[in-house]
């Protein structure tokens, strides 16, 4: 039981270092904030459509504008974000899981907790991902996840191929 406390612990913390390493190092982008006009000051768009803008609704317009492009700026560098983000998860979470599978079995309670923890940094990094997988191709997630996959079979065939043996 005492084992499987570790273990658990081992994993957890895993998970937590990555990401609050990744939180620590490389930060999200920051949002960009929604331009602010006094309410009830002046009228935001024109009554009559054919009727010119004044002054202030011409600098609201603009405000909106700058805005709508700095969101634009602020999503594609989100999107980079989430992508570096999972590259770091997957490669942290193979690692770990490599080295949970390689550790001699005298070691087991740490080796099922580099294991879980490098699963669960994995699902991490899948989640923080966010759907942003466009941007980073179905090709280039799909070779992610082929070279953990390979990594994993290496280490364990050899792993288990030294413990028959």
């Amino acid at each position: 039981m005492l084992k499987l406390l570790y273990a658990g612990a081992v994993a957890t913390l895993i998970v937590l270092f990555v990401a609050f390493g990744i939180r620590t190092v490389y930060g999200p982008p920051e949002m960009p904030e929604f331009p602010q006009f006094p309410r009830g000051s002046f009228q935001p768009y024109p009554t009559n459509p054919n009727d010119p803008l004044t002054p202030e609704q011409l600098e609201l317009q603009e405000a909106q504008e700058r805005y709508q492009e700095e969101y634009r700026l602020y999503e594609d560098d989100l999107e980079r974000y989430h992508s570096i983000v999972l590259g770091l998860c997957t490669l942290f979470g193979v690692l770990a899981v490599a080295g949970g599978i390689v550790l001699k079995p005298k070691f087991d309670a740490l080796r099922l907790g580099l294991v879980g923890g490098g699963l669960f940094t994995l699902i991490y990094g899948v989640v923080q991902a966010e759907g942003d997988f466009d941007g980073l191709g179905e090709a280039a997630v799909f070779g992610i996840a082929g070279i953990g996959l390979v990594v994993i079979l290496a280490a364990g065939y050899r792993w288990l191929d030294g413990r028959e043996g």
